[in-house]
């Protein structure tokens, strides 16, 4: 191997990293912060550095999209319900939910130890070089993606649409039902 190609393969390992860890802290940032607005600005990091992926393996349209629905006209749309819905800060510590958050907890570090032990048993394993197969000539254009979203995945596509709207409704019930049940002045 050359030194151009070792260098090359360097700089793209250290880049997966660098953008892994963005989308890691950014989802870790958004399920930690108390404060809504901070999580949807830790979520639309999340997302910024997601497309940053997409852009290294070459899908640039997806990267494209992920920035402009995902983190731009989705992440307004968040912000405003959440202006709208104007919630009180929370206390800090609630004694009710400790043994829920206690399983929750549990469940994580399952769920990264189960993470962990597969990455370390799939790398323990040879790669065959004949089963990868290099992407095709087309991959991540839009007529690629178009075809896709229009054939095999008609249905997620619409599902996904739908359990959004679903999600605006609800927000905006959500408001009115809290402006409604407010304090009234007598």
């Amino acid at each position: 191997m050359n030194l151009a190609a070792h260098s090359a393969s360097l700089a793209e390992t250290i880049g997966f990293a660098i953008l892994s860890a963005g989308v890691l802290a950014g989802g870790l940032m958004t399920i930690t912060r108390r404060n809504p607005v901070s999580a949807v600005m830790s979520l639309v990091l999340s997302f910024a550095a997601l497309a940053g992926l997409f852009a290294t393996l070459s899908a640039h349209f997806l990267a494209v999209l992920q920035i402009l629905v995902y983190a731009g006209a989705i992440m307004v749309l968040f912000v405003f319900v959440v202006m709208m819905v104007n919630r009180e800060e929370s206390t800090p510590i609630a004694r009710q939910g400790l043994v829920t958050r206690a399983v929750g907890v549990l469940a994580a570090g399952y769920v990264f130890y189960r993470a962990a032990w597969l990455v370390a048993h799939e790398r323990a394993m040879p790669l065959l070089a004949a089963s990868a197969t290099p992407p095709v000539k087309d991959f991540g254009t839009v007529s690629s993606v178009g075809a896709l979203l229009f054939s095999d995945f008609l249905f997620p596509f619409e599902a996904i649409s739908l359990l959004l709207l679903v999600a605006v409704i609800g927000g905006v019930m959500l408001t009115r039902h809290a402006r409604e049940d407010g304090p009234r002045v007598s």
